[in-house]
């Protein structure tokens, strides 16, 4: 019996909210070959339906190596792939939600939201910075929303809480006495090239705008169980980046390779195994 690659719903053991039950009695001949690939693995991935900016997906089936990418305006921003083992020496442990699999992750990302963290030098720079960030309540970059935070640790060197204000947020206003009488902000972003002094806050709203990194999600997500691990790599920018992870953890879910050889055998394929 021939089998060509298809998009179906494949089972039901989502990580998430998938929902990987079949629409139809037979099983998907995607999902038949993926678990043909790797025999040993004890889950083979499935995926429910697309989400919005997921325009197609393409599954791919050799000898040890088995899985689907999926596409946005012709680019593969997710793939997924069952193999025999995988190398997570890089990546940190987080919980799975299931006693027989292990989850690590090693990804980077720029999130939707613009942060910036405005650093008073005083207790006039103090009642600056509240007035501007009341001021700047609800402000949209591009359609993405401003968070706004207050550093109010007086009692520290200024020095000390611009170097952490730097590494924790895309942006830091530093507010000294003198841009407190004048309504005047410095302008340091995580970007060294990204400075100016004695500023408006619109105007440093105008130079984040033309700087502002573009919104995205990368690297990995592995899952290892009995036989095999599935890996989901992301390199995902723009909209789709803005929501990926979630829909990652929604749409794709696990089925356990058994189950599946044994309907596959009920349909009259030879899975092997």
């Amino acid at each position: 019996m021939a089998l060509a690659s298809a998009l179906t719903a494949c089972g039901n053991l989502g990580l998430g909210e998938a929902d990987c039950t079949p629409s139809q009695r037979s099983v998907s001949p995607a999902t038949i070959l993926t678990v043909q690939a790797v025999p040993s693995a004890r889950y083979t991935p499935c995926l429910d339906e697309l989400r919005l900016g997921w325009d197609e997906v393409h599954w791919f089936f050799e000898d040890g190596r088995a899985g689907m990418e999926i596409v946005h305006t012709f680019d593969p921003f997710l793939t997924v792939t069952v193999t025999e083992s995988c190398d997570v020496s890089t990546a940190e442990s987080v919980t799975s939600g299931h006693e027989d699999i292990e989850r690590y992750e090693d990804v980077t990302s720029q999130p939707p939201q613009i942060t910036i963290t405005i650093v008073p030098a005083g207790e006039e720079p103090m009642v600056r910075a509240r007035s501007s960030a009341d001021e700047l309540r609800g402000a949209e970059i591009d359609h993405r929303p401003v968070i706004l935070t207050i550093d109010d640790r007086l009692d520290e060197p200024i020095r000390s809480r611009v170097d952490r204000a730097v590494q924790q947020a895309d942006y830091v206003w530093i507010i000294d006495e003198l841009d407190a009488a004048e309504g005047t902000v410095e302008l340091r972003g995580s970007d060294p090239a990204v400075t100016a002094r004695g500023i408006t806050p619109d105007k440093a709203l105008e130079i984040i705008e033309e700087s502002v990194p573009n919104v995205f999600y990368r690297g990995s997500w592995y899952f290892t169980f009995e036989g095999g691990c599935i890996t989901y790599g992301f390199d995902a920018e723009g909209s789709v980046a803005e929501t990926v992870a979630d829909d990652a953890e929604d749409a794709i879910g696990f089925y356990p390779a058994a189950e599946l050889r044994e309907a596959a055998r009920r349909d009259g394929y030879d899975v092997g195994g």
